[in-house]
């Protein structure tokens, strides 16, 4: 009998490792997982899906699978014939959730959350076909709301960024074939960079502190020369500056220039 106690010890130890992180997983896959090693299975790419194989036979795994030892845990996914379908979830090297998210036949499918490494919800997307799409959030670690998009074909077409105490800091939206990316500080706007959605037009406007137009900057890049136009509130372009003619006239438009890159990075 003393010969089954460690056997029957470990079996336990394991069963509470996932009992204790698996509330999302069904029960008939908690009582008929396989545990199996970190290295014992590969990945293999077949027509722009990942399927799972044994290292030894090299067949496509089916079943629950626990990546771990009686210790810890790395993953868990759900396969059928190689595809991941249902839950997959990996764990931080400290044993705290990192992601859980939803494949159906090999591509993801329903939300995915992402966890900091103290085990905070950080981000929930949702997705289609592989594809992401709907309202997409990410949180600071103390639970404050940080960002919220909506996305369409993987592309982010209307966004809200806040601060520490829900302040909005930044905002995107499409207006008129243009992506405008706004700045606020103290409830205001104090830049809008300005991107259209069809052709390589650029620029930026900068706010004084009553929202009347400081200044309308376009980069525009024509060969090998690189220009700085001015343009009115109306968007008429009042002055050109060529960067390798004129490189003095650009010191007047440096800290603006700077200041742009900075935000956009």
């Amino acid at each position: 009998m003393k010969l089954f106690k460690p056997l029957l010890l470990t079996i336990y130890s394991i069963i509470l490792i996932l009992l204790s992180s698996c509330k999302d997983t069904p029960e008939e896959d908690l009582l008929n997982f396989t545990l199996i090693e970190k290295n014992s299975y590969f990945i293999d790419s077949y027509d722009g899906l990942s399927v799972y194989r044994d290292n030894k036979s090299r067949k496509p795994l089916n079943g629950y699978y626990v990546v771990g030892d009686k210790f810890k845990k790395w993953e868990e996914f759900k396969v059928k014939n190689g595809l991941l379908n249902g839950l997959n979830i990996v764990f931080h090297s400290n044993g705290e959730i990192f992601s859980k998210s939803n494949y159906q036949n090999g591509t993801l499918n329903g939300e995915e959350k992402i966890y900091s490494l103290s085990g905070k919800l950080k981000t929930i997307n949702k997705y289609k076909n592989g594809i992401r799409y709907g309202k997409s959030l990410s949180y600071f670690e103390n639970g404050q709301l940080k960002s919220e998009s909506k996305i369409e074909d993987e592309k982010v077409i209307e966004s809200v960024s806040y601060d520490l105490i829900g302040n909005i800091v930044s905002q995107i939206f499409i207006d008129d074939g243009k992506k405008i990316t706004q700045y606020v500080q103290g409830g205001k706007v104090f830049s809008e960079h300005i991107s259209s959605t069809y052709d390589s037009f650029e620029a930026t406007k900068f706010y004084n502190q009553d929202g009347s137009l400081k200044l309308y900057l376009q980069m525009l890049e024509d060969g090998d020369n690189f220009y700085i136009i001015e343009r009115n509130e109306a968007g008429d372009e009042i002055k050109r500056t060529n960067a390798k003619t004129n490189p003095e006239e650009l010191l007047k438009y440096q800290q603006f220039i700077e200041g742009t890159k900075l935000l956009l990075n």
